[in-house]
Order: structure tokens, then C-alpha cells, then sequence
């Protein structure tokens, strides 16, 4: 059994909201997701309500739990020992988490650790979940712009308002749905890189994803004041996400360059002012 196709695409540095309705489908392709990363060597972590049902559940699905955690390359625990480790959910001790579980996975040998975070939790009276999006939006230059780690949050639609749910969704740089397989082309991926030092973007931008995009852009200029960023996978962007760029350019904190423009990016550039914002340099295709 190979699973649903619908996390297939999703590789080390994506970060996923994926809205489940159907038990025995999220079970499948999060079968699908354990398999291929214990495949590829990845450590591979389930998060959330109920882990020994999801043990179960990959047993039925052909997964050699057994071995995966006896040997570490597998580890299925609470939202109790995880997102909720100090009695409340607090995003700093959460990454911190994160942080920890990525320095001994790569003290380890991994190649990588994939995340199922089951964030049914989030839809109870926890303190500090009013945190969350903020949280889910910081992640993405914390945890997955260096393209170590890949996570899939798992929200049950059946749980959650749905005008919550949307606000989730935007932290997210991709989704995913029960029928609705996560697409790299249509999602946004941003990748952390060293020379030069900056950030290559791929994807589109847009309202799905512009909190995930702000996050990360705002943060640039936090360990240079010169950054590129390589925009020539992005395929599509909006107005707002040209914006956000801008706005990034001229606050003062740094020199950021544009490196890849379409034509249709450098229009959008151009209607924020790009022109007149000296610490900017842009550069087409």
C-alpha cells in the first residue's frame, strides 16, 4: 500500500496546512508521509491527540513501527509532551522544541525530520492558543527556511471555525485538503542560502500565503544587513506580496536585492515605489 498521494510532493523545508475531514484518508496519507521519510532517512515525528491510535493505524498500513521506534527513526507523542509541554502553549518553549529535536536529529546523522503535527488541541480551551497563528507564522523562517525539516499541520475542519481555520491557513506557505494533494508549483517555498546569504522563493505568492511570506522577509535582515533574494521561481505574485518586499527594503535594517524579476513583479515593484527606495536593488530575469 503506497498511501493517498496527497503529501507526496512535500520535501524538506515546505510547511503545510492540511484541513482533514475523513479519518480513514488523513490515516492513508499520513501513512504515505511516514513511509517516505523513513525511506529517505528522515526522523519522523507524529504529534497530537491520541499516538498509539496512529501507531496502529500505520501498522495497518504496512509501516514496521516497531523497528522505526526502536530505533529512533520513529517517535509518535502527545500534544501533552510537545505543543503543550509547559501546561500552556507557548510558542518560544514550543520552538525551542523544534530547535532541540533538530540538533539531534542532525547530531544523529538524519537527513531530515518530517513533523505530523495533529493540531486538534488547538480547537480546546488551551491556554495561550490565541498565540497560534502567530506562531504557525513565525515557524516558517524559525524552523523550515533553513529545508531541514518538512511539517504537515493536521486540522480537522470538523473542529474549528472555519474563518479561524482560513486565518491559519494564510500563516501556512502551502496547503493541502482530504482531496486536494499539496502542489509545489501553486504554493509558495521559501529556502534559506548562504552565498549569497538571502532567501530563494519559488512558488506564488498571494492571500493564501502572505503572512507566511511576511514572516519570513521581515526577519531578513537579521543576521546581515546585505541580503539577495532570488525570486526567480516565483511563478506568480500579488500586488500585496510585492508590497511586502518593498516594504521590507525600505525600513531602514538593511540592502536587499532582487535577483530574477518578472516582468510582471517588476510592474507591481514599480507601483510600491520601488524606484525611490535606495537600499533596493532589482534585477530582472
Amino acid at each position: 500500500m503506497s498511501g493517498l498521494p496527497l503529501l507526496d510532493q512535500v520535501t524538506l523545508g515546505d510547511h503545510i496546512c492540511w484541513t482533514v475531514d475523513d479519518d480513514a484518508i488523513r490515516m492513508e496519507a499520513i501513512a504515505g508521509f511516514v513511509r517516505a521519510g523513513l525511506r529517505d532517512h528522515h526522523r519522523v515525528l507524529y504529534c497530537g491527540d491520541d499516538p498509539d491510535d496512529v501507531l496502529e493505524g500505520l501498522r495497518r498500513h504496512g509501516v514496521d513501527t516497531r523497528t522505526a521506534l526502536g530505533t529512533g527513526d520513529l517517535n509518535a507523542t502527545t500534544a501533552e509532551a510537545s505543543y503543550l509541554a509547559c501546561g500552556s502553549f507557548d510558542p518560544v518553549a514550543t520552538v525551542d522544541i523544534w530547535h532541540t529535536a533538530v540538533t539531534t536529529a542532525r547530531a544523529a546523522g538524519y537527513r531530515g525530520i518530517r513533523v505530523v503535527g495533529d493540531m486538534t488541541w488547538a480547537s480546546r480551551r488551551v491556554p495561550g492558543v490565541e498565540h497560534l497563528p502567530s506562531y504557525e507564522a513565525d515557524i516558517n523562517h524559525l524552523v523550515f527556511a533553513d529545508g531541514f525539516v518538512a511539517g504537515v499541520c493536521a486540522y480537522d475542519r470538523r473542529h474549528f471555525d472555519p474563518l479561524h481555520l482560513r486565518r491559519l491557513l494564510w500563516a501556512h506557505p502551502g496547503a493541502a485538503g482530504s482531496e486536494m494533494p499539496f502542489d509545489p508549483a501553486s504554493s509558495l517555498r521559501v529556502r534559506r542560502v548562504r552565498r549569497p546569504w538571502g532567501l530563494r522563493v519559488a512558488g506564488e505568492a498571494d492571500l493564501s500565503n502572505r503572512d507566511a511570506l511576511r514572516a519570513v522577509v521581515e526577519h531578513i535582515f537579521d543576521d546581515h544587513s546585505e541580503v539577495t533574494v532570488d525570486v526567480s521561481g516565483l511563478r506568480f505574485a500579488d500586488i500585496a506580496a510585492a508590497r511586502v518586499l518593498v516594504d521590507v527594503a525600505a525600513s531602514g535594517a538593511g540592502r536587499l536585492r532582487l535577483t530574477g524579476c518578472s516582468p510582471n513583479l517588476l510592474r507591481l515593484l514599480d507601483f510600491h515605489g520601488a524606484g525611490s527606495v535606495g537600499a533596493l536593488t532589482v534585477e530582472t530575469r
